[in-house]
C-alpha cells in the first residue's frame, strides 16, 4: 500500500487541475479528483497524468503524474477514497458547496466509525470564508456526538486562493492539459488546521480575513471592473482592456480607494496594499493569458451580490468614511454587461427593464433602494450608458 499522503479534490476543472491538484501533487500527495464530467474523469484515468502549461515567455510545462479520478455518482468509490484521505479540497463554485457538504456529512459519519486520522477539509473558492459555508451544511441539525468528533479530528480552515486560469487556446498534448498564469497564492487559516498540514507553496496565516479581502477586492474586483468596462468598449481580452488609459485609470482608482479602506480597517500599511495592486495590474497585462472579458465578467448577478468583489468593498469604503467614486464605475458597467450567452447577464437586463434601474440595483446588490450609494451607482450607470448611444 502507498505511504504517500492522500488528497481528494472535488472539481476537476481548470482551477482543480491547474492550481489545487497541481500543488497537492507537487507536495507529495496522491491526488484523486472527483467530478461530474464523465469526459474529464475518463481522460484523467486514461492518461493518469496531465501537463500544466505556464503562460509566460517562453512558455513552460510541468507534468502532474500519478493522478486518478472518480465520477461524483460513484458513491462507494468516493467514500473509500474519502476514508483514506488526509486532505479534502473543493473548487466547485460557491453555489455547489451546500450539496457537496451534504455528501461530506455522509462520508464523515462513516469515517467517524472507521478512522482516527486527522482530516483537513478546505473549500478553495472565489468567495469570503467559503469553508465556513461548507462546514455549515455539514454540521446543520447534527448531534453533539458528531460535532464533538468533527471538533476533535476534522479541520475546516478557510482559504484564500489566487491563480488566473484562463480559457486560452494553446497546443495541448492531452485533452486534460491546462494553461495557467505563473503567479499563484494559497493562504490557509492556521488556527483551524488539525494535525500537520504541509502544502508546498501554500502559507499558513494567523488571520485570513485581510488576505481574503485583499484578493477578492483588489484582484477579483479589479478583474471584473476591467472586464465590464472592456466589454463596453468592445475589447475581446483583458490585456487589451487594461492598456486603454480610461479603463486603467478607473481600475487603479478603485484599487486606491479599496487599499485606503483596507488599511484603515486592518491597520495595515497602505503602501504594501498598493504594491499588491500594482502586481495585479501587471498580471492583467500578460498577453499570453488571452483572457476574454466575457469569461472574467460572467455571472454578474453573483459578482454584483452583497458580499462579493464589488459591493463588499463599496460598503467597506462607506463604513470607514471614504467617499467611493471609481469603484462605482465597475458596478455600473457590470449592470450594463449584456452578453447574450450569459444567462445572468440576460437576467440583469430583465431586472432593469422590469423594475427600473434603482430598484434593480437594490434587488441585485442588497443595498437600500433610497440610499446614497444606489443613487451614485444610478448616476454612473446613465453616464456610461450615455457614452454607448
Amino acid at each position: 500500500m502507498s505511504k504517500m499522503p492522500k488528497a481528494l479534490h472535488f472539481g476537476a476543472g481548470n482551477i482543480g487541475r491547474g492550481f489545487i491538484g497541481y500543488l497537492l501533487n507537487k507536495s507529495g500527495y496522491e491526488v484523486t479528483f472527483v467530478d461530474i464530467s464523465k469526459e474529464i474523469v475518463d481522460n484523467i484515468n486514461k492518461y493518469q497524468r496531465y501537463n500544466v502549461i505556464i503562460l509566460k515567455d517562453p512558455v513552460e510545462k510541468e507534468e502532474v503524474r500519478g493522478v486518478k479520478a472518480l465520477h461524483l455518482e460513484e458513491e462507494d468509490k468516493v467514500l473509500d477514497a474519502f476514508l483514506e484521505a488526509d486532505v479534502v479540497t473543493t473548487s466547485v463554485g460557491v453555489s455547489n458547496l451546500s450539496s457537496i457538504g451534504e455528501r461530506l456529512k455522509k462520508y464523515l459519519k462513516a469515517r467517524k466509525e472507521k478512522s482516527e486520522k486527522y482530516l483537513n477539509i478546505m473549500a478553495c473558492e472565489n468567495a469570503l470564508f467559503a469553508t465556513d459555508v461548507l462546514k455549515e451544511s455539514v454540521v446543520k441539525g447534527e448531534s453533539d456526538d458528531f460535532i464533538s468528533y468533527l471538533n476533535l479530528k476534522v479541520g475546516f480552515p478557510n482559504t484564500a486562493v489566487d491563480r488566473i486560469v484562463p480559457a486560452v487556446k494553446v497546443d495541448k498534448e492531452l485533452p486534460v492539459d491546462v494553461a495557467v498564469e505563473e503567479f499563484f497564492e494559497w493562504d490557509i487559516e492556521k488556527n483551524n488546521v488539525k494535525g500537520n498540514l504541509k502544502i508546498e507553496g501554500a502559507e499558513l496565516v494567523d488571520d485570513l480575513k485581510p488576505y481574503i479581502e485583499r484578493k477578492l477586492f483588489l484582484l477579483n474586483g479589479a478583474h471584473a471592473t476591467t472586464a465590464y468596462l472592456g466589454y463596453l468598449k468592445g475589447y475581446t481580452y483583458i490585456h487589451q482592456a487594461i492598456k486603454e488609459e480610461s479603463i486603467r485609470a478607473v481600475v487603479k482608482g478603485m484599487q486606491e480607494e479599496i487599499s485606503t479602506a483596507l488599511s484603515k480597517k486592518y491597520d495595515v500599511d497602505k503602501e504594501s496594499l498598493m504594491a499588491y495592486a500594482e502586481k495585479v495590474i501587471k498580471r492583467f497585462e500578460n498577453p499570453y493569458l488571452q483572457d476574454e472579458v466575457t469569461r472574467v465578467g460572467r455571472e454578474p448577478l453573483r459578482k454584483l451580490s452583497s458580499e462579493d468583489r464589488l459591493i463588499a468593498p463599496l460598503k467597506l469604503c462607506s463604513e470607514v468614511g471614504i467617499t467611493p467614486n471609481f469603484i462605482l464605475y465597475g458596478i455600473a458597467a457590470g449592470l450594463l454587461f449584456d452578453y447574450k450567452e450569459d444567462t445572468q447577464a440576460v437576467k440583469v437586463r430583465e431586472y432593469v427593464e422590469q423594475f427600473g434601474i434603482k430598484k434593480a440595483v437594490s434587488v441585485i446588490t442588497g443595498l437600500e433602494e433610497e440610499s446614497d450609494l444606489v443613487e451614485e451607482i444610478e448616476k454612473r450607470y446613465f453616464e456610461l450608458k450615455g457614452k454607448l448611444i
